[in-house]
């Protein structure tokens, strides 16, 4: 009896193996994509991971396989290499690397490519456009790029009182070929030029590229001083602390966010005992809520303006690469080319403003880019959605 017990334990065991075999080869595989970012701990960064992962990972039952820091085109694809290894698809990249060497290696994989957040020139797009692979760029348009950055210079120039002497513009990668970061330094130095009819010694377009801290001939007394580069590749800290301790009464406006810096912003400001007012082109983080809501020396916020981005803005780029996926790739491209669609700025200059934004921000269930809202302009739950609607969605 203990033998034909056994014998049919055995046999019960292989017959829920088997089928849960069978089950296994029935599911559908998971969906995975790739994600290329240019440093892992940037607060963007984090609030769009922070989306993706937590929110539509969850929601949609998507993995995202991010990249480690990525600053040139051979480093992306070396990123799609390992990609194409797994078995991946398709990728968001939130970089400003070189499309004419990147896309090439994505058609050659199969594999699609959309900017989550980002614009490019209007001549590397006409390069690339036709690439079946690549469906296109979703972000504020270069238009946008300047004109928010311009509107912070003018916002502190015009507060300024006749108080202000130095500008201190942290200015990324706009020489290292990061066309927003270009975009933005371009903007800040038009709008100050105008604002206190200045003369530079160069094109605003030459100034920009540079490589280390320049300070600016303006033809007055106001000194405007760049300060490019990376905080983790470029000992930005370093190169800040040198220039805040050569002036007074200064205003820094970074293309960046500034939570790699703001401490050494801090320590200046306790040592020299005046205000630094900070302005910063970044997203509506945690924190940057910190920085808004924390006073600093004199009583005055760490943050004083603010121009983001929010987590959710990279919802459409998400619904771009499923659509893809399901076969649609071709139905969403605008005039037989990839797509160029816009988004826009948030701006805050008060911690009011700030908190009113970033509770919105947070709201997962509430947001400008809810699950239900994607759902509509996906074609795996909405057969009739077509592109006109997903630029509405994107656009909105």
């Amino acid at each position: 009896m203990k033998k034909i017990t056994g014998v049919l334990a055995a046999i019960a065991v292989f017959i829920c193996m088997s089928i849960a075999a069978l089950a296994g080869e029935n599911e559908p595989e998971k969906t995975v994509i790739g994600v290329s970012v240019y440093n892992l701990n940037d607060t963007e960064v984090q609030a769009f991971r922070n989306y993706l992962e937590n929110y539509i990972g969850i929601t949609f039952d998507v993995d995202f396989l991010y990249s480690s820091g990525i600053l040139t085109a051979e480093e992306e694809i070396e990123f799609i290499d390992e990609l194409h290894k797994r078995g991946v698809k398709g990728i968001i990249s939130f970089l400003s690397s070189d499309l004419e060497q990147v896309l090439p290696v994505c058609e050659a994989y199969g594999m699609y490519y959309v900017r989550g957040s980002g614009t490019i020139s209007t001549e590397m797009y006409e390069k690339v456009k036709d690439n079946p692979y690549f469906l296109g760029t979703i972000g504020p348009s270069a238009k946008m790029e300047q004109e928010a950055a311009a509107e912070m210079a003018e916002y502190f120039s015009s507060k300024e009182e006749g108080k202000q002497n130095q500008y201190l513009i942290m200015s990324g990668g706009a020489g290292k070929a990061n066309e927003m970061h270009r975009l933005r330094a371009v903007g800040i130095l038009n709008q100050l030029k105008e604002d206190y009819g200045l003369t530079y010694e160069k094109p605003v377009e030459e100034l920009v590229m540079a490589q280390d801290v320049e300070k600016i001939e303006t033809g007055t007394d106001l000194s405007i001083t760049l300060v490019p580069g990376y905080p983790s590749v470029d000992n930005l800290n370093e190169k800040l602390e040198t220039v805040l301790a050569d002036g007074e009464n200064q205003v820094v406006l970074s293309v960046i966010g500034v939570n790699d810096f703001i401490e050494t912003i801090d320590t200046y400001e306790r040592t020299s005992r005046q205000d630094v007012q900070v302005g910063a082109i970044d997203c509506f983080t945690g924190e940057n809520y910190e920085l808004f809501n924390t006073k600093g020396y004199g009583g005055a916020e760490k943050l004083d303006y603010l121009v983001g981005k929010y987590g959710a803005i990279v919802a459409p780029s998400f619904v771009a690469i499923e659509n893809a996926y399901e076969g649609f790739a071709d139905e969403y491209r605008e005039d037989g080319s990839a797509f160029r669609l816009e988004q826009s700025f948030w701006k805050a200059s008060t911690p009011e403003e700030y908190n009113r934004q970033y509770a919105l921000s947070i709201g997962m269930y509430y947001n400008t880019y809810s699950a239900s809202d994607m759902m509509k302009v996906m074609k795996a739950y909405t057969p009739d959605a077509d592109f006109k609607a997903f630029k509405e969605f994107t656009e909105k």
